[in-house]
């Protein structure tokens, strides 16, 4: 692919709904294609910046901070794939924006009580438990706004990693 054709697949959904485990099966499926993958993990660019805030204003500024690194990095890569909570209308809207038709957003959809049961990092708890504030979807001053027009759902409370990745592959190859 030539500069400015790197797609990005913007993954957003709640904590613990599959994102990076998804963008990981995604980037082996699409490396065993010979394209050149990246993945930008929500909570890894997190600690690389030290930044551990969840107030709206930052949220924005991370993920401001993830399009721009992506502006930096499309030259080098076929697709990068973006696994970012990213709960808000706004910044997703600016991120299709940035990348018009090289954006692909997936949603993953997780029903909150999966989310519980999974709890994979224990937020959940704590934030049920009143020890954690602001959990994005959990606490009503953080909420999550489900995107209005994704270009594809993956659904993780009824769908293995598998078919999930399986139809997302399928998508990004007809794309």
């Amino acid at each position: 692919m030539q500069a400015g054709q790197c797609k990005i697949v913007w993954f957003t959904g709640l904590s613990g709904a599959g994102k990076t485990t998804l963008a990981r099966e995604i980037e082996s499926l699409l490396t065993t294609q010979g394209r050149r993958c990246r993945i930008l993990d929500g909570d890894e660019l997190r600690k690389s910046m030290k930044r551990q805030e969840f107030s709206r204003s930052e949220i924005f500024k991370n993920n401001e901070r993830v399009i721009n690194l992506c502006k930096e990095l499309e030259k080098d890569f076929d697709f990068l794939l973006v696994a970012v909570i990213a709960p808000y209308l706004k910044t997703r809207e600016f991120a299709r924006e940035q990348f018009s038709h090289n954006y692909i957003e997936v949603y993953v959809k997780t029903a909150i009580g999966t989310l519980i049961e999974r709890d994979t990092k224990g937020l959940y708890k704590k934030a049920l438990a009143g020890e954690l504030k602001n959990l994005i979807g959990v606490d009503p001053s953080s909420p999550y706004e489900e995107p209005l027009k994704p270009d594809i759902i993956v659904d993780t409370s009824c769908e293995t990693v598998r078919e999930s990745s399986e139809k997302l592959i399928k998508f990004i190859n007809q794309n």
